[in-house]
Parts: C-alpha cells; structure tokens; sequence
C-alpha cells in the first residue's frame, strides 16, 4: 500500500490492492484548480503511468464537490502561467492543460470519476477524461468556460465524443447551463447516479480487479482507440488484442477460477 494521504497536500493519492484512488484537495474552494494543484495532478499522472501494480483508478474531490474548474483569478494573476500551461506536455501530442483531462485517458487502465456537488468548467472536462463517471443524483454539471468568453479547451472535443450528441454540447457550451444529475445522465454526461458515488466506484473496482489485468487494459484500448477507425481497423483490432489474450497465463487462471468457483489470483507484470 501507498500512501500521499497528507492532509497538506493538493492531491490526495493511495494506491491499495491495485486500486488508486486520487482526490483533489482544495474542499474550501469546491476543489478548483489554481497552479499548485494543476501540477500536483501533472504529477500523479505521470506516476500512474508507472504504476504496474494499478488496475483501476477512482478520480473525485474532498469535501462537497468534484471540482468546481479554473481558480481564474489565481492562475490569470501571472502572465508566465498560461504560457506554461499551454506548452508541450512531453511525451504527449497535446499541452499541459488538455493533459489534466486526456492524461486519464491516456492512462492504460480503467479510470472512474465520482462526481459530487460542482463539476464545473474544468472539471466537467477531467470527468470527461474518464472511461466512468457516476454521479450524486444532486451533482451540478456545467462547461462554464463561456462566463470567461473563452472555449472548452482540456481535451473535450474528443473526450465528450461518443458520451454527448453534439447538439448538445453545443448547447450547453453556448449557454453554460448547469445540469443536475438526472438530466445529466439523460444527456449522456455521466455513466449513472448513486446515492453514495464513491462507494458505487469501489464497488464496481472490486469488480473490474477481478477480470485479468490484460483484458481490461485491451478493453480500454479497444473501446477508446478504435473510435475513430474504419469498421475492418476496429475487426483487426479485436483480432489483434484477443490473440494475445487467449491462452495466457491469465486468461486460464480467469476460466480455472470461474470453474471452481473461487477468486481468481492473477500475475501483474
């Protein structure tokens, strides 16, 4: 087990059992992002991806809300700092700041947002960088970028693809409408409500640590890179993926456990 719990810092991060979970910490300010926590993030993402013992990540906030977005007044106060968040993020084809969202993405595991109270702007935009996203019934969604006269611009266009008609997010964009839970999981913004979302994340953790490391991760490619392929690049990819995964280590000790009806033991490399 790993623990970054320190109740100082501006990203809590624990890492238990293969799950990792990662917690804004700015509860007095609904967790908005001014620069300290924006490269605290920068950093757990590039430690996440360097973590073989995770399989699953939660992504959510201390205290009432997700994250409320951009602490404007904070990161605009320094000139130097838009200019740093918008240069290169190494490694990656894309900046700083569309790393906040497309570095879950990036992440080759799943990754699960809980989504309480604000999610706003920004923060709207991490969410989105998740594979799940389950939500309070009473949670309050908004791309709030408009209010500032600017655009949406972590990663959204892509991210939002596939979970929001364009229509709609053109919509929400132009108006900065605030949505509450259930007309969010109408529009396709998040993946379901709970009651307890951080529980509901756990719970569904437990499960996906229960299915061969491999297979999840070949999922997470498959659904996420195949997006924008033709149908015979995605029916390559299936093939490709499942070659490697049928016969594996793995993948018998996931049939040999299903048979005797006991909890698979798997190998992480």
């Amino acid at each position: 087990m790993q623990d970054k719990n320190l109740a100082e810092s501006p990203v809590k991060l624990q890492i238990d059992q293969g799950i990792a979970s990662v917690r804004f910490n700015r509860p007095d300010v609904h967790n908005s992002l001014n620069m300290d926590l924006i490269e605290s993030l920068l950093d757990v993402l590039s430690s996440l991806q360097n973590h073989r013992d995770v399989r699953v990540v939660i992504l959510g906030g201390e205290g009432k809300s997700f994250c409320s977005g951009l602490d404007v007044m904070s990161v605009m106060a320094d000139p130097k700092n838009i200019q740093w968040l918008l240069s290169g993020c190494d490694g990656y084809p894309h900046n700083k700041v569309q790393h906040l969202a497309l570095g879950w993405r990036a992440l080759p595991v799943p990754v699960i947002a809980v989504i309480q109270g604000y999610c706003y702007g920004g923060g709207l935009q991490m969410a989105f960088g998740a594979d799940l996203r389950i939500a309070h019934p009473e949670a309050r969604l908004s791309v709030m970028e408009g209010r500032w006269g600017i655009i949406p611009d972590m990663g959204m266009s892509v991210t939002a693809r596939g979970c929001v008609r364009e229509d709609v997010l053109m919509r929400m964009t132009l108006t900065t409408e605030v949505l509450e839970g259930p007309q969010a999981l109408q529009e396709g913004l998040v993946t379901e409500l709970a009651d307890d979302p951080w529980a509901r994340a756990e719970a569904l953790a437990r499960e996906i640590i229960k299915r061969p490391p491999e297979m999840a991760k070949a999922t997470k490619r498959l659904l996420r890179d195949s997006y924008t392929q033709t149908d015979e690049e995605r029916i390559a990819m299936e093939e490709k993926l499942q070659k490697r995964l049928l016969g594996s280590p793995n993948q018998m000790e996931a049939v040999q456990a299903y048979l005797a009806k006991r909890d698979p033991v798997y190998k992480v490399d």
